[in-house]
């Protein structure tokens, strides 16, 4: 509890010191006479937002408040409706107005913010690149010990302000900031006692005092000299000053602010998204946390600082960071930071004029040397060289450019990155050809050599993922290297599965349009099988699919249109030389001449079956075989307490119901007749009488059914090594 007490109170002063100066740039200018309402203004938003984060965010030592990013839109604001009302020759109104539309902004960032966490936009985030992430710490770390340095020398810290900064007594602050910067950190490293760091800012600001004492210093010479804090003495409430100056509204000057507004709730919402997924990854959070319950939290803290006039404020990654860093992990830190927001808003700011500036400035010092320690020097060895190229240049473009520039960039960078990478993704999951791949049908002995044989003229490749111009260009060169490589005329046909694609993009169709013109001019046919209904409406409205296509076929599945190939490669092979028997001239050769073929059929029944007739039933007796002597069958399996599934078909010169006869086992599955089929019956009595009767046709018999099995297991044993490269 001490710890958590002492980091809200340590956090209370760079909270209530950098609302302050927040308040002081945003009523600046021809404003700067309302700076006491603005500081009122900013206290109060830092207040009611601590609070209601402290109480409800997930992350239990958040500090939210007014943050630079939001206050940059605010600035901008401001200064716009201040020359507006100018030119209108309403100069005594300008504040009024510019509190008016602050004030508005603030309502319109919480009602829009609920509306983001109720459709929940911020699962969005999930998606932000991790070197985006990256570069957001290193350059908030970085402004962060900018803003220590402008704290510790009152000099903006650039290279032209770089000889005032090493004039003295600004050296002597800088240095001091520096080195208890150090012993933060070499405190921090040897000690784990939660109360070593708050022990240590407790001490280093009584030496702080001790030393301005010894030097005769008061507390307004080391004000003005920059050793003790120095803020503006008094605190208006906003919402009643507004009441009694507002004489009169000008809607117009309020809708010219829309598109300030617009920029006020984005860059609202994304501070919030980045530092909570900043702040998972720093602080090495287990779960992952609601983003959308952060947005809608940040909607009612934002609504509730309007009703009582306050400023737009979101969760602040420096400050909950801060938080963490010097012993706060429960909510009563943000409770306590939250209390001298409140405390100085009651009392006035003279409290703060006894803060030490070295003090403050060596932690925000070693606060964002962390983050760019983190992700600039050690993320050289442990990031990838174009994930760490993004986080630099990300960094250089927010400290450059602004933060909203900054994470433009970044995100370009990020696509950028991505669509190389996603070019060199092979979209290729598997690729064989028909030599080691089959469709689910049977064929004869003779055709399956052939397809064996020529198996290179169909190409089939499984694709997967989503579909990008660079994987789908890779695709494109993929195949006209496999074309080239194979002799003239080998490859005859392409077969692109599509069922575990995702999707694809209008350039990857583009690339696929070049690809069917290739195949066109090389006499290939594309077979695509298993297509998405929104990828092939995208192929085509690309001009890729057109109806009635010879060079072009879509199958529902991919082992239909692969039967479909193997058909045609057949029929190719056929026309160039007759390789392909009758019935009776496959048995003749699997049995082992006609002698012994005219024998079988003394003990076989030819049998004659229509369409849709059922040759065996799941489960029954398995007491027979078949040979398929002409016709097609399909074998038919249905799960215990499921659908009936077709698993294979079987043409002519096929065998079907070996395993049961042999095993003697129920059917594991049933067979149906797909065309009018003729089959060849043997019977287990008929096979035991031939085996009793004509030993020699029984062992030709057996061979041949070996045979047929181990042919069968063969392929499937090459099959499956192929599916397992």
């Amino acid at each position: 509890m001490k710890s958590n007490i002492m980091a809200g109170l340590v956090t209370a002063v760079l909270m209530v010191a950098a609302t302050i100066s927040y308040s002081a740039a945003i009523f600046s200018g021809p404003l700067a006479g309302q700076l006491q309402v603005g500081i009122g203004y900013g206290l109060i938003g830092a207040f009611v937002t601590a609070v209601v984060f402290a109480l409800f965010s997930e992350i239990p030592f958040a500090i939210a408040g007014p943050d630079s990013k939001p206050t940059a839109i605010l600035t901008v604001m401001t200064a716009s409706v201040a020359s507006t009302v100018a030119v209108h020759g309403q100069a005594d109104t300008a504040g009024a107005m510019a509190l008016l539309s602050l004030l508005i902004g603030t309502l319109l960032t919480g009602v829009i913010l609920l509306v983001f966490g109720a459709i929940k936009m911020g699962r969005w985030v999930r998606f932000v690149p991790y070197p985006v992430i990256g570069g957001f710490m290193a350059a908030s770390g970085w402004l962060l010990m900018e803003g220590a340095v402008r704290i510790l020398t009152r000099i903006h810290p650039t290279p032209e302000n770089l000889p005032g900064i090493l004039q003295p007594p600004r050296i002597l602050q800088l240095l001091a900031g520096i080195g208890f910067s150090v012993a933060i950190a070499l405190i921090s490293k040897r000690s784990n006692s939660p109360l070593a760091v708050p022990a240590l800012l407790l001490g280093g600001g009584g030496i702080t005092h001790l030393g301005l004492r010894f030097a005769g210093m008061s507390v307004a010479q080391a004000q003005d000299a920059g050793w003790l804090l120095k803020v503006p003495g008094g605190v208006v409430v906003p919402v009643v000053w507004l009441y009694r100056n507002l004489h009169h509204a000008d809607p117009g000057v309020i809708l010219r602010l829309a598109g300030d507004y617009a920029a006020l709730v984005v860059v609202t919402a994304i501070t919030l998204l980045l530092s909570v997924t900043a702040i998972e990854v720093d602080t090495q959070m287990a779960a992952d946390l609601d983003v959308d319950r952060e947005l809608r939290i940040n909607g009612y803290a934002n609504l509730a600082a309007a009703l009582f006039g306050g400023m737009t404020g979101t969760m602040s990654l420096s400050r909950t960071l801060f938080n963490f860093q010097n012993g706060g992990t429960r909510r009563l830190s943000g409770i306590v930071a939250a209390g001298g927001c409140l405390a100085t808003l009651v009392f006035g700011t003279g409290l703060l004029g006894y803060t030490p500036v070295p003090v403050l400035g060596g932690m925000l010092l070693r606060l964002g040397w962390d983050m760019v320690n983190e992700w600039v020097l050690r993320g050289w060895k442990r990031l990838t060289a174009p994930d760490y190229a993004q986080v630099i240049i990300i960094l250089v473009a927010i400290v450059a450019w602004g933060f909203l520039a900054g994470i433009s960039v970044g995100v370009l960078a990020a696509c950028v990155t991505f669509a190389v990478n996603s070019s060199r993704i092979r979209i290729v999951k598997l690729e064989l050809n028909r030599s080691k791949y089959a469709s689910r049908l049977d064929r004869s002995p003779a055709q399956n050599r052939e397809l064996i044989l020529h198996g290179d003229g169909i190409q089939i490749m499984w694709l997967h993922g989503f579909i990008f111009f660079g994987s789908a260009n890779r695709l494109l060169l993929h195949v006209k290297e496999l074309v080239a490589a194979q002799e003239a005329g080998g490859c005859r046909m392409v077969l692109l599965a599509f069922n575990e694609v995702l999707g694809i993009d209008t350039s990857a169709v583009m690339s696929l349009v070049k690809l069917r013109q290739f195949t066109e001019r090389a006499s290939v046919i594309l077979v695509l099988a298993g297509l998405p209904p929104k990828v092939e409406h995208s192929l085509r409205a690309g001009g890729f699919l057109r109806d009635d296509d010879p060079h072009c076929r879509v199958f529902a599945q991919l082992d239909p249109a692969l039967e479909w190939c193997e058909d045609r490669l057949l029929e190719e092979r056929a026309n160039r030389d007759e390789t392909f028997r009758s019935a009776d001239e496959w048995l003749i050769r699997e049995i082992g001449g006609r002698e012994l073929l005219d024998q079988l059929f003394h003990y076989v029944e030819r049998v004659e079956l229509a369409a849709g007739e059922m040759l065996f039933h799941q489960g029954e007796s398995g007491d027979h075989l078949c040979l398929v002597y002409s016709g097609r069958v399909s074998v038919l399996f249905r799960p215990y307490e499921g659908k009936e599934i077709r698993i294979r078909s079987m043409m002519q010169q096929t065998m079907v119901g070996e395993m049961g006869i042999y095993r003697m086992a129920p059917r594991g599955a049933s067979v149906t007749v797909d065309e009018p089929t003729v089959i060849l019956r043997l019977t287990r009595e008929a096979m035991d009488r031939m085996e009793a009767d004509n030993p020699p046709l029984a062992y030709a018999f057996h061979k041949f059914v070996i045979r047929t099995l181990a042919e069968r297991l063969d392929f499937a044993n090459r099959e499956v090594a192929a599916l397992q490269r």
